[in-house]
């Protein structure tokens, strides 16, 4: 390296340490924010060391010169005035001649603010940052300041995301969808987009939208432990962070995270409590906000919407819209066609699952079926059954025997009628195949204490608790902690998600929709539906919940005796992976109240009878009469002195005649429309009997009964599986190398690079096709042709995609680890050579044995970068470079290929 090279190296690194960005000419690119361009061009051709731009204007230049040449020189400084003043047309500048001249030689540093009429030359210690050149300058531009953001620390979806967003308010834009998988670190990103703004643009309040109020505190936690920061102190530490808790906001609050419920409450000046039940407080109509909110309107400046797929349209709408200067950052991994509209289609991010699994951000599922009589086709009550008879109205329960046989179809399971047996055979089923079909690669201990962590979502939370209740018999527990509700009604959700990521005695959670987004449980293993789920966006929310990659170490410390999570399983008990989903619609427009039946009652009965309550009302009462049963009808009977149907009957004739006069107010007599509603106007025991029916009940059988049908995993899927990797192979057996090497089957080596290639390929064109994916693939559709491994090493060896290349181009008849049988090739191999191999070679090549049934032939070079002095022993031991490199050959051939050399 030349001394101008040394010099202009600790330049770069001045440059970079201060956040500007060094590029060479040919890659300058006007979106970047701070940018120091080598080699800039001036009038005449000449070029300047350094050229410095801000949001794609000339600031400021460099001069640079060698360690021995004196920086502070009038030749030197003279110099670098000259190129402050030549600058080409097509450069912008904020201002001719340039502003900031600097000169060095990498060990000292001078500066000259060329606006002073005085400027001279002083020494300075660094480099200034992008912000601190702005301020000096005063320029009025929002994010001119900020410094070019580092990829350290961060995955690349991260890094792309908030350089986006940035670029994107530069642009002009004020609203930015970002869309980031499941797992890809959402929060974090935001975190990082909120330093960045509020360190170095005038932005001073963010706010942080949440979905529930236990994401809020899991949000809290986030900033508290980000630490990619100018000195790494912990961000909570540089600004104040406070989730809204009570009626006010500290003055000093730069961050404030909140629920738009709550957010919405506060700015009506209502009492707010630090609890989670505001999360269910959806309005029925669009909100109106107070003749003067407790908030200026432009009070935040930055507004980041969490899970911005959900409630932050129709009736809520009102809330963000009042903060009319504040920027919109959405993040979702599911947006829908509301949430492109909202930002208006400004999507500066697109980081898919499919691809996150492919990065190794995130594991992939295998999806394993349990099929019930039940499930699939419903069953029946007979008459004389013994159930348990929950009035969902009143919460009254009673043991009843069925009066007349009625069946129930699969859709009204767990919502009107509970099957014990049908939650007890899915549980059984699930028992009885973990460790013998799901953790048996390598085969895990049996031991139940230590289940794998998981997730059963429930249809509701009567549901739940029966589940709770079952498994427990299940699995023979008779204490409170193995499975548990995390649900509304089980007191601190946020604690009780805490115990299930953290404590090794809680095993199984079910939930209804609590956990279903947002949440963090990285040691979860399994997720069960026993719901189905129409919302394409929300099952996607769903399975997300099992994704989350974790260390070794760090999953056994909750599941001793897990290996690692390399995948996770669907236990799909209702179909829900085998049907097409929906993409609801989320109307832009606030929906207009809908009253209640009860309201409706109490309207009509005080003579409120405009059409739309009449009709409201007989086709209610022909709902109810359609669902109920004999006895139920002839209670109604028995109460109002009238028919259900001929109620209805009358009010649909009067209306298709043209007999009622118009409605105009109660002041009215409105003696047609009383008539027609007096059997309810007048007996408030029939009105409140169908509010029970309107209600329903939910019959608990006792116990019931139920078949299996099925289980195991998805023939299909590994169908469609083996199948797209079978032509892969085929289509690219000439352009990658690996490919190749086993298409030909000449036994030419094939390394761990060429290998690594292959795998990597193999991943980044299906994420279906990785070794552990595939095999499982195989061994559901040829079981007896399969070796399931039965240690770690075993399933992890890189040599497996050979295997399953030959085995898929159907070289192979029978699909085994190379590592199961490198002991026995091995000896084989030393049988063979025994004449010609002494005690030395022998022992130092069987140190080598395993990593190359591991991982793939090598040579004594490969060897001699990762140990030099086992390389020296193989040459000492067979006498020179070249015939170790043929023994090392003959090896790999024998072991990995199982071929004579």
């Amino acid at each position: 390296m030349t001394p101008e090279e040394k010099a202009r190296q600790k330049i770069d690194q001045w440059f970079s340490d201060a956040g500007w960005k060094v590029v060479d000419r040919d890659n300058y690119e006007p979106n970047c924010t701070a940018v120091a361009i080598r080699e800039g061009l001036l009038k005449g051709n000449l070029e300047a060391d350094y050229f410095l731009f801000i949001n794609g204007k000339a600031i400021g230049v460099l001069e640079a010169k060698r360690e021995e040449i004196d920086p502070f020189s009038d030749k030197v400084c003279e110099q670098a005035v000259v190129y402050a003043r030549n600058i080409p047309k097509i450069y912008q500048t904020y201002q001719k001649p340039l502003p900031f001249i600097f000169t060095s030689n990498g060990k000292d540093l001078y500066f000259c603010d060329f606006r002073k009429q005085d400027s001279c030359f002083k020494q300075i210690m660094t480099i200034p940052t992008p912000h601190e050149l702005v301020k000096l300058l005063g320029i009025n531009d929002y994010f001119s300041g900020l410094p070019t953001l580092r990829r350290k620390g961060l995955r690349d979806c991260q890094y792309e995301a908030v350089t986006e967003l940035e670029k994107s308010f530069r642009s002009g834009q004020n609203r930015a969808l970002m869309v980031l998988a499941t797992g890809a670190g959402k929060t974090y990103t935001a975190c990082l987009a909120a330093y960045r703004f509020l360190s170095y643009t005038p932005m001073r309040r963010v706010l942080f939208l949440v979905d529930r109020n236990n994401l809020g505190k899991q949000a809290e936690g986030e900033f508290g432990t980000f630490r990619l920061t100018e000195n790494g102190d912990a961000f909570n530490t540089i600004f104040t962070v406070n989730r809204l808790r009570s009626s006010s906001i500290p003055s000093d609050s730069n961050v404030v995270i909140s629920t738009i419920q709550r957010l919405f409450s506060f700015l009506k000046g209502d009492t707010i409590e630090d609890n989670d039940n505001d999360d269910d407080n959806e309005p029925t109509e669009e909100v109106v906000l107070p003749p003067n909110p407790n908030l200026p309107h432009d009070y935040f400046d930055l507004i980041i919407i969490d899970e911005c797929h959900r409630s932050i349209y129709g009736n809520w709408r009102k809330v963000l819209e009042y903060f009319d200067t504040a920027r919109l950052v959405g993040l979702t991994a599911t947006p829908i066609p509301e949430t492109m509209a909202f930002f208006n289609n400004n999507r500066i991010v697109n980081y898919t699952l499919e691809k996150s699994i492919v990065d190794g951000v995130n594991v992939d599922c295998r999806v394993y079926r349990i099929k019930t009589q039940v499930t699939e086709n419903g069953g029946a009550i007979l008459e004389g059954d013994k159930i348990k008879e929950e009035t969902r109205y009143t919460g009254d329960v009673k043991t009843i025997s069925n009066k007349e046989t009625k069946t129930y179809t699969n859709k009204e399971l767990n919502r009107s009628v509970i099957n014990p047996a049908q939650i007890k055979l899915i549980l059984s089923t699930y028992r009885d195949v973990v460790y013998t079909e799901l953790f048996n690669e390598p085969q895990r201990e049996a031991n139940f204490d230590y289940l794998p962590k998981t997730l059963i979502f429930a249809l509701n939370e009567t549901h739940a608790s029966n589940i709770v209740q079952i498994a427990k018999e299940v699995f023979g527990r008779t204490d409170d902690r193995f499975v548990q509700k995390i649900t509304y009604s089980a007191g601190d959700s946020n604690e009780l998600i805490r115990q299930f990521r953290n404590d090794k005695d809680f095993r199984i959670a079910v939930t209804c929709t609590l956990v279903a987004t947002g949440t963090d449980v990285k040691p979860l293993e399994v997720l069960i539906f026993m719901r189905d789920v129409e919302s394409l966006p929300l099952y996607i929310q769903m399975k997300g919940r099992g994704v989350r990659t974790i260390g070794d170490e760090q999953l056994r410390n909750v599941t001793p005796n897990a290996f690692s999570k390399d995948c996770f399983y669907l236990i799909d008990a209702v179909g829900v992976t085998e049907h097409e989903k929906t993409i609801p619609t989320i109307t832009d427009e606030p929906t207009t109240k809908i009253i209640t039946l009860k309201e409706l009652l109490e309207q009509i009965t005080h003579g409120y009878l405009p059409d739309e309550h009449l009709k409201r009302l007989a086709a209610t009462l022909s709902r109810i009469y359609n669902k109920a049963d004999n006895s139920q009808r002839n209670e109604f009977v028995c109460l109002a002195n009238d028919d259900m149907k001929e109620l209805a009957s009358r009010i649909y004739e009067a209306f298709e005649n043209n007999i009622l006069p118009p409605f105009i107010s109660t002041k009215e007599p409105n003696n047609e429309r009383k008539g027609l509603v007096a059997s309810l106007a007048n007996h408030a025991d029939a009105r409140r009997y169908l509010l029970i029916l309107a209600a329903g009940f939910v019959n608990t059988l006792m116990p019931g009964e139920d078949t299996l049908i099925s289980k195991g995993f998805s023939i299909e899927e590994a169908k469609n599986t083996t199948e797209a990797f079978e032509d892969f192979c085929k289509e690219h057996s000439d352009e990658i190398e690996a490919l190749r090497i086993i298409y030909n089957n000449e036994g030419e080596p094939i390394t761990y690079s060429r290998l690594k290639d292959l795998e990597n390929k193999l991943k980044m064109a299906n994420n279906h096709f990785t070794s552990k994916q595939l095999w499982n693939s195989y061994a559901i559709l040829n079981p007896n042709s399969v070796r399931r491994s039965s240690t770690k090493e075993e399933s992890d060896a890189l040599t497996n995609i050979i295997q399953l290349v030959r085995f898929a181009l159907h070289q192979i008849d029978r699909l085994d680890s190379v590592v199961s049988t490198s002991k026995q090739y091995f000896n084989l191999w030393l049988g063979q050579n025994q004449r010609e191999i002494t005690d030395k070679q022998r022992e130092v090549i069987s140190r080598i044995v395993d990593y190359i049934a591991s991982n793939g032939a090598c040579t004594v070079k490969e060897i001699r970068e990762d140990d030099a002095t086992q390389a020296a022993q193989m040459i000492r031991a067979f006498g020179n470079m070249q015939k170790a490199n043929e023994a090392l050959q003959s090896l790999y051939t024998f072991v990995v290929l199982r071929k004579a050399a």
